[in-house]
């Protein structure tokens, strides 16, 4: 995983990273959610939307991930989430 332009592996490096988050609470909503089927029964998903944790102001964010088949089910092959917030200088 890579967090603001931090390396991280494993899972309880990224667990550890995940908890030493200070925000309290999120809310976000969705703006748009597209979906691609694949060749291999897997789904491409693309969702934009807003973000806000605790008072902060709400920041747009896009995501993309990838859902495969498992069995009767699916789980998330790939997972990219990006926050878009521009620092003019």
């Amino acid at each position: 995983m890579s967090f603001e332009g931090q390396q991280i592996q494993g899972a309880a490096k990224i667990l550890e990273k995940l908890q030493s988050l200070t925000f309290q609470k999120i809310n976000r909503a969705l703006t748009a959610v597209d979906s691609q089927p694949m060749f291999d029964g897997g789904v491409l998903i693309n969702v934009l939307g807003r973000l806000q944790c605790d008072d902060d102001p709400p920041h747009a964010y896009a995501q993309v991930f990838v859902l495969k088949p498992l069995g009767t089910s699916f789980f998330c092959a790939h997972d990219i989430f990006r926050l878009c917030i521009h620092n003019s200088a």
